[in-house]
């Protein structure tokens, strides 16, 4: 039977595998932000939009990781009587270094992601506001020509019907 250190090392351990799991998909997350990056550039909207579904797959992904780590250390949270992973004994357990440096390495995974992730919104942000004002002079043009006379006129008895004058002599 195993001892309550045993145990402990295990969840420790778990956790840790977690992390890199979870580091893994961040770093496939980070690689499709930066294709995104390009699609944007390139205005390739089809690309863009697989490379978003893309990203929701693998973030799907890291939530369902998410839950795991949470249960699991809610669990070696109970078995410590602890609150904090802070209080864990490094001396006792050397592998809590190793979980708080995988910890640090996630966070700056993150914050490097969320930074492109920025980047790319305000690309598409100034996209969109010149893709409004291409739309706003094109309808300027067609109201301009609809206003002077540039489109072909219909009259009532159908397309390009030109009147004509008859004089008969008496």
């Amino acid at each position: 039977m195993e001892n309550s250190v045993d145990i402990i090392r295990a969840k420790i351990l778990d956790l840790i595998s977690l992390n890199h799991k979870k580091s893994s998909a961040l770093r496939r997350l980070h690689e499709v932000t930066k294709l995104q990056t390009v699609d944007i550039s390139s205005s390739s909207l089809n690309s863009l939009l697989d490379h978003i579904k893309e990203k929701q797959d693998i973030m799907n992904s890291i939530d369902e990781i998410d839950k795991t780590f949470y249960d699991k250390f809610v669990e070696l949270k109970l078995i410590l009587g602890i609150k904090s992973i802070e209080e864990i004994d490094i001396t006792e357990f050397p592998e809590v270094s190793e979980l708080k440096s995988s910890v640090q390495e996630i966070m700056l995974q993150l914050g490097d992601i969320d930074k492109l992730d920025k980047q790319n919104l305000n690309e598409v942000n100034v996209e969109i506001i010149k893709l409004k004002n291409d739309m706003k002079q094109v309808q300027t043009q067609s109201r301009v020509i609809k206003n002077y006379g540039g489109a072909s006129k219909v009259s009532a008895y159908g397309k390009d019907y030109q009147g004509f004058y008859i004089d008969s002599k008496k």
